[in-house]
C-alpha cells in the first residue's frame, strides 16, 4: 500500500484478525489530574459510544473493540485553575482502529502526537499530496473575500479565478485517486473514495470498475457495503433503466403514484422549499413545462420538506401547476432512498413506457432534451 513494505503488510491483516485484538488508547497531556477528564465519541456499527475518564497526572486510557476503523474525537476538560472556562474547547478528531494508540501532549490535546494508527499515519500522508492544491484554493478564497461585490462580478477575474479553481480541482482529484489506487487495503483510501467517487451523478458503472480494485476487507466494512448499496442504486436509477414504482399523499392526503404517469413524459422532481439551487431552478422547470405541457409532457414534485406549511407555500410562491407529493420524512422520504437522493435538485426524465431517459436536466438542458425526445 506503501512505499515502506512493512507498513503495507500491517495495513493489509485481515479485519476479523485485527478485531480479535481490540484497541487501546494511552493518552497524556501534561500533568492534568483531577477533576480534569478526558471524553471519547465514536460510532461503531452506526451507533454512537461515547467513554470518559478522569486524568492523573496527565495520563488516561481508553480500552475497546472495533468491527473496522473509524473516526474518534476526543475532549479534554481541564481543571478552571490551570484553564480559564472562556478559553476555546481542547478536542482532537483522529482514527482508531484495533491497535495501541498513543496520544501526547504538552499542554493541549488539539496539537497531540498521535502515534501507533496506521489510518491515521495514511490520512496525514493524503493530507500532505492534498496541500498544495488546498493551499491554492484557499489563497483564492482570500482573494476572493478581500475583493468588493462589483471586482468579485468583474469578468475577467472570473474567468482567470474559475481557470485556476479548474486546474486546481483537477489536481487535487488526481492525487486523490493515486492515493485510492496505491492504497487498495487502506480505510481513507475507501472513505476518499466515498466521498470522491459515489457523489452527486456518478457513473456507476465506472465507479463499480474502480470500487472493484479495492481490498476485499475494505469492500466487506460497513463504508464498503454502503458504498456497494449507493453503487446499485446508481445502476436501477441510470438512463436506460426502468424507473422504480412508489406511491406518496398530496397535499390533500391522496395517494399519487409514479405508474400512474405511464403513457406520459414525465420528470420527476426532488426538491424541498429551504434548497437555494431547487428554489433557482423551478423557473427552468415552469418554462419546461409551459412548453411542453401540451405534448405529453407533465412533472410530478416530490419535496423533501419536514413542515407542510414551508412546502406549500414554496410551491404557491414559485407557482408551480403540476401535482405535488411529500410524506415530509426529508431525505428519509423512502422514495428518496428508493432513488439514491442524497442532494436536491436532483431529477429523473422518465419516457412513456416507464425507462429512465435522462437525470439532473438543469436550466436550458430540459428543455433541449425534451424537445429532442418529443416529436
Amino acid at each position: 500500500m506503501t512505499k515502506n513494505s512493512l507498513l503495507a503488510v500491517v495495513c493489509c491483516l485481515p479485519l476479523g484478525l485485527m478485531a480479535q485484538k481490540g484497541f487501546t488508547i494511552r493518552g497524556k497531556v501534561g500533568t492534568l489530574d483531577a477533576p480534569a477528564m478526558a471524553f471519547l465519541s465514536y460510532k461503531e456499527a452506526g451507533k454512537e459510544v461515547r467513554d470518559s475518564v478522569t486524568l492523573k497526572k496527565g495520563n488516561f486510557v481508553f480500552n475497546g473493540k472495533l468491527n473496522n476503523p473509524t473516526q474518534a474525537s476526543l475532549r479534554i476538560n481541564h481543571d478552571t485553575i490551570t484553564r480559564p472556562k472562556f478559553a476555546p474547547q481542547d478536542d482532537l478528531y483522529f482514527y482508531i482502529e484495533n491497535s495501541v494508540i498513543t496520544i501526547t501532549a504538552k499542554d493541549s490535546v488539539t496539537h497531540a502526537v498521535v502515534k501507533g494508527s496506521v489510518t491515521n499515519e495514511e490520512d496525514a500522508m493524503l493530507t500532505r499530496l492534498r496541500r498544495p492544491y488546498k493551499k491554492t484554493a484557499d489563497s483564492l478564497m482570500a482573494a476572493y473575500q478581500a475583493k468588493t461585490p462589483q471586482e468579485r462580478n468583474d469578468s475577467t477575474f472570473k474567468k482567470v479565478a474559475g481557470a485556476i479553481m479548474k486546474e486546481t480541482q483537477s489536481g487535487y482529484d488526481s492525487v486523490s485517486a493515486k492515493f485510492i489506487k496505491d492504497h487498495p487495503g487502506s480505510y481513507i483510501a475507501l472513505q476518499t473514495f466515498f466521498y470522491q467517487e459515489v457523489g452527486y451523478n456518478f457513473n456507476p458503472d465506472t465507479a463499480a470498475v474502480r470500487f472493484a480494485r479495492l481490498s476485499p476487507e475494505m469492500r466487506a466494512t460497513a463504508l464498503g457495503k454502503r458504498i456497494e448499496g449507493m453503487i446499485d442504486t446508481g445502476r436501477k436509477t441510470s438512463s436506460g433503466a426502468m424507473a422504480m414504482d412508489f406511491s406518496q399523499p398530496d397535499s390533500t392526503g391522496k395517494l399519487v403514484k409514479l405508474s400512474d404517469y405511464r403513457g406520459k413524459y414525465v420528470l420527476v422532481d426532488f426538491w424541498a422549499s429551504w434548497c437555494k439551487p431547487c428554489r433557482a431552478e423551478n423557473p427552468n422547470v415552469l418554462a419546461a413545462y409551459n412548453k411542453f405541457k401540451e405534448k405529453n409532457f407533465t412533472v410530478l414534485g416530490v419535496s423533501l420538506d419536514e413542515g407542510k406549511r414551508a412546502w406549500l407555500h414554496a410551491v404557491a410562491q414559485d407557482k408551480m401547476p403540476w401535482t405535488q407529493v411529500s410524506d415530509l420524512k426529508g431525505f428519509e422520504s423512502p422514495s428518496a432512498v428508493l432513488y439514491g437522493v442524497k442532494a436536491i435538485p436532483t431529477n429523473f426524465l422518465i419516457d412513456p413506457s416507464g425507462k429512465i431517459v435522462a437525470k439532473n436536466l438543469r436550466g436550458e438542458d430540459l428543455e433541449k432534451e425534451l424537445a429532442t425526445i418529443i416529436k
